[in-house]
């Protein structure tokens, strides 16, 4: 194929890319599959050839040539489905932006500290049942924090105690007595 057919052809699968990905995509396979069996066919009969790797060497090259411009079909497929899905997110994201430029903002109340959920908060509007569910959070992220200071400090107080055990073993240096030696080599060494 010349350079501007395969241009032309490859701007032109580019296009219909655009409008039916799984269809495209389902062509290049059965595109692919052809030229595969082709191909296959081709070696088959350098088989029957007295120079065989010339012969399947060339049909390697073709090989890889056409595939590659499938597999670059294949690219400006992934590249485009790729585009297509970063525009719509940044769509959603823009939409979910301006819904909430669109809602009234919530009156904020002053903290006054922790406090319990009521039987008077559960017909209170529902701003305010959020508000008064992030104090539960509240309360319950302080005592998260507290549980884990705690941890700390029964850690440091094992890494201290841990401390004063090695100190404890390196003070009395305690050297282990000798494995007695063999009979035969006890009276041996007796003599001496």
């Amino acid at each position: 194929m010349k350079p501007r057919i395969a241009c032309i052809w490859l701007l032109a699968a580019t296009a219909s890319a655009l409008a039916a990905p799984g269809a495209e995509r389902a062509r290049i396979e059965a595109e692919r599959r052809q030229l595969e069996a082709g191909f296959a066919a081709e070696e088959a009969k350098c088989r029957e050839n007295f120079v065989v790797t010339a012969c399947a060497d060339e049909v390697k090259t073709r090989r890889r040539k056409a595939l590659a411009a499938l597999h670059q079909q294949e690219l400006q497929l992934d590249d485009a489905e790729r585009k297509q899905r970063s525009a719509e997110r940044l769509q959603a994201i823009e939409r979910k932006r301006a819904e909430a430029a669109a809602r009234p903002p919530v009156p904020a109340e002053p903290e006054t500290g922790a406090r319990k959920p009521t039987a008077a908060a559960a017909s209170s509007p529902p701003h305010l049942i959020h508000r008064a569910r992030g104090d539960d959070e509240a309360q319950a992220a302080a005592q998260r924090a507290q549980a884990s200071e705690q941890r700390r400090v029964e850690a440091a107080d094992e890494q201290a105690k841990i401390a004063a055990r090695e100190a404890e073993r390196a003070q009395r240096n305690k050297k282990a007595a000798p494995l007695p030696l063999p009979p035969e080599l006890a009276a041996s060494a007796q003599t001496r």
